[in-house]
């Protein structure tokens, strides 16, 4: 790359292009004549004057003044053929500062930089770029230059390309020579940013580091050289601070390297140069001229420069026998110290010369890609010594890994097995849909884990949705149950499939007269308690035991810490009883009573059963939407259903719109239809009322006792009805009827307690008759006699 961009350079200079592909610009460099002891400006305007004195320009004119205030003029005649191309701009390269050019007589203004035309200095490293009105152009022409230094030392034009031709001729030499520069130079700023990259990656202030510093530091300065830093409209006092600036730590930093590239301590003449060399650094921005700037450093500075070299001289000469990488090291500071001399001589007006800098650190840099070289060279042959070691150490690794990689598959397929087993032994315990001219239950089940088995997709997980029917006391009931075993994959639907095998089990219990739904899901939480408790508390189960009639579209329910039932009546959204939950099931020593809810579910009314994976959501988050967080959100939940409850794979489907699954996920709904209610229980359950009320009349308190308790079994949710039954069940001493209505009446009030669920019924008997003795049983009384 370095390589490139250097030819690129040096095809841009002038001084290197071949004559045949040069711009038709007309050369006005050679011999000019001058005349010095000229103080006015006036004097140029005497175009037949002669000088019999010619010098050769561009060049450094000190010898001929004996006055650094005089000032000189500089005349030069040209001729123009009608076949050469139109002379629009005038370049007259650098100038040792004030300059007036004329031309045929007439004053020519610069076309580029005149806001500098009336500072100090103007300008006396910059090309001057003169605009010519096409009138007074010839056939012979003279231009004339009056110039007057800045510098004691530099007098006259000093450097650079002096011509006549088109503008575009013109412009395009003195962009391509800057722009040039310019890419060579940030090439170097590149290079440099790469290794103080490395140093920092590894944290360490190393040779990598200070040469980076170095390239750094030496490519700012060379581009605050070029002439575009007058396009920022600053003074010129301040671009020249700025330059000597970079300047005075070049050396300091190159030094600092070779005593981290040869491992040794700085020594106390190093820290004492490098000390005045900031010193240096400060004092520059307090000087309020650029010649003081000029003198401290030339006087100072460059003096600094002479420590420098001995100090580098001194840290690799005693290495030049043992080490050749030394020997390249000394070769390339001689060729870059010999550059900047160059340079320096160059820029004083001793001889006209393109910057070479740029060379020196390029030759430098190639000195330095030889000891690389060397190093890598080096390397090798240790890499391929410890290439033998690693190869046979991968090599028995490698087949160690692929023996693990077996065993694992192995592993793999029979766990994939046994979740198969799982997922078959699950199969009897799916429940289907249901669909009455009265009510639709749909049920929904998508499991977390998925996995491949023999290749088939399937899924694992510890949710459970059951939609079965049962009889109790003759009159059918929907068992819809939801639950949610703890766990992931396999611990989940081991708890899942023992629960259903409990459920399962106890469905098949034969039904008898005279049974209550409270009871029915009392003895069935207390069956799923007992075997879970046993598990001391290592599977527990969240769920909601229900049952649902759906003539009478009567729900009786238990919420074992699942998440609420979700009511939707009149397009308006809500929580069936939050407060009275169960813990979960198996939870050791559960001290809370067991009380049976009951709701009546109304036509167009819907009713959401669903596990805790509808909430549980992995949401992006607001600081950095690329990353997710698990979240439990009931609101957004709630937003879905807001307005109805669109089938359930809908309904997953909008939640997946807000966030990623991280559970799994089941729903029971249950959509009671809009229309007419059925009401053959209602009239057979008054039918029965009728009658008891009538063998009460009579005194036949043994058969009113029967009758009203048929009429309570059609009316289950009527709590006062079972109140009336437990009555007459105490007068006729009739102890069956007694233990189911005070059992009915007590999950439906208080609550029973598992551990001693006789306590609970015997206080509610006392209770009972306490407040109705004179309420009922006197009204009766009388009735009957």
């Amino acid at each position: 790359m370095l390589i490139i961009l250097s030819v690129l350079f040096l095809s841009c200079e002038p001084e290197f292009q071949p004559a045949t592909n040069r711009d038709p610009v007309l050369d006005l460099s050679g011999d000019w004549e001058i005349e010095t002891n000229t103080e006015e400006f006036s004097l140029a305007l005497a175009p037949n004057r002669k000088s019999k004195k010619t010098v050769p320009v561009p060049s450094n004119l000190q010898k001929w003044i004996q006055s650094p205030n005089e000032g000189v003029l500089l005349r030069k005649k040209f001729f123009k053929s009608s076949e050469e191309p139109h002379f629009q701009s005038l370049c007259l390269g650098k100038i040792s500062d004030q300059a007036r050019v004329f031309l045929n007589g007439t004053e020519l203004t610069e076309e580029l930089f005149s806001q500098y035309q009336n500072s100090i200095p103007q300008g006396y490293d910059r090309t001057r770029i003169y605009r010519i009105p096409q009138s007074i152009v010839r056939e012979e022409n003279t231009v004339e230059v009056f110039v007057k230094p800045y510098f004691e030392y530099e007098f006259g034009i000093l450097s650079g390309p002096i011509s006549v031709g088109p503008s575009v001729a013109i412009w395009k030499e003195f962009y391509f020579s800057e722009i040039g520069g310019l890419l060579l130079f940030s090439s170097f700023l590149l290079i440099g940013g790469f290794f103080l990259f490395l140093s920092l990656r590894e944290k360490l202030k190393n040779e990598n580091f200070y040469f980076g510093l170095f390239l750094i530091f030496f490519s700012y300065y060379q581009i605050s050289l070029s002439e575009f830093k007058y396009l920022t409209g600053l003074e010129i006092l301040y671009l020249k601070k700025l330059e000597y600036t970079f300047l005075v730590f070049l050396f300091p930093l190159f030094c600092r390297f070779l005593t981290a590239i040869l491992r040794k301590q700085r020594n106390r003449f190093q820290k004492i140069l490098e000390m005045f060399s900031i010193l240096l650094g400060v004092v520059f921005w307090f000087l309020p001229t650029v010649s003081d700037l000029d003198w401290t450093n030339r006087i100072f500075h460059q003096t600094l420069w002479v420590g420098y070299v001995g100090l580098s001289l001194k840290l690799i000469l005693p290495n030049l026998k043992n080490r050749k990488d030394f020997r390249r090291i000394l070769f390339g500071i001689f060729f870059l110290v010999a550059c900047v001399g160059i340079d320096t001589l160059s820029e004083r007006g001793n001889f006209s010369m393109i910057r070479l800098s740029g060379f020196g650190v390029s030759g430098f840099l190639f000195f330095l890609t030889l000891i690389l070289a060397d190093k890598f060279v080096g390397m090798k042959e240790k890499l391929k010594t410890w290439n033998l070691v690693l190869e046979e150490g991968i090599r028995k690794r490698t087949k160690e890994l692929t023996q693990s990689l077996q065993e694992i598959k192995i592993l793999k397929e029979q766990q994939d097995g046994d979740y198969f087993l799982i997922t078959l032994l699950f199969q009897p315990f799916l429940s289907k849909e249901v669909k009455s001219d009265s009510a639709n239950i749909e049920v929904y089940r998508k499991q977390y884990k998925r996995f491949q088995f023999k290749n088939r997709n399937y899924e694992i997980g510890g949710d459970v949705v059951l939609n079965e029917t049962v009889l109790i006391s003759g009159l059918e009931y929907q068992v819809l149950i939801n639950a949610d075993a703890m766990g992931k994959s396999l611990q989940g639907a081991s708890g899942a499939l023992i629960f259903c095998s409990i459920v399962k089990s106890f469905l098949q219990t034969p039904d008898y007269e005279f049974r209550s739904p409270e009871n029915w899901l009392f003895l069935l939480y207390k069956n799923l308690q007992a075997v879970f408790e046993s598990f001391d508390g290592s599977m527990l189960v969240s769920s909601i035991l229900s049952l649902y009639r759906i003539e009478t579209g009567d729900l009786f329910f238990l919420n074992c810490e699942h998440p609420p039932i979700v009511l939707l009546r009149n397009q308006r959204v809500s929580y069936l009883s939050e407060d009275l939950i169960l813990r979960k099931i198996g939870f050791p020593n559960s001290e809370l009573p067991v009380q049976v809810l009951h709701f009546s579910v109304l036509s167009g009314d819907t009713i959401l059963f669903g596990s805790d994976g509808r909430e549980d959501l992995f949401l992006p988050l607001e600081t950095d939407p690329s990353q997710k967080q698990k979240t439990s959100s009931p609101e957004l939940f709630l937003k879905t259903v807001q307005d109805s409850v669109p089938s359930l794979e809908i309904l997953e489907n909008r939640i997946r719109s807000f966030g990623e699954l991280s559970d799994d996920l089941s729903f029971l709904k249950i959509q009671r239809t809009a229309g007419r209610i059925e009401i053959h229980s209602y009239l057979e359950s008054d039918s029965y009322i009728r009658k008891g009320k009538e063998a009460i009349q009579r005194g036949e308190l043994q058969r009113a006792a029967s009758f009203y308790a048929k009429a309570s079994i059609l009316r289950p949710a009527d709590f006062q009805l079972a109140k009336i039954c437990l009555l007459l069940a105490k007068k006729t001493q009739n102890f069956k009827l007694i233990r189911l209505f005070s059992e009915k009446i007590t999950l439906r009030s208080e609550g029973l307690f598992l551990k001693n669920p006789e306590t609970g019924i015997s206080r509610a008997v006392t209770k009972l008759s306490t407040e109705k003795r004179s309420e009922f049983g006197g009204k009766e009384r009388k009735k009957a006699s």
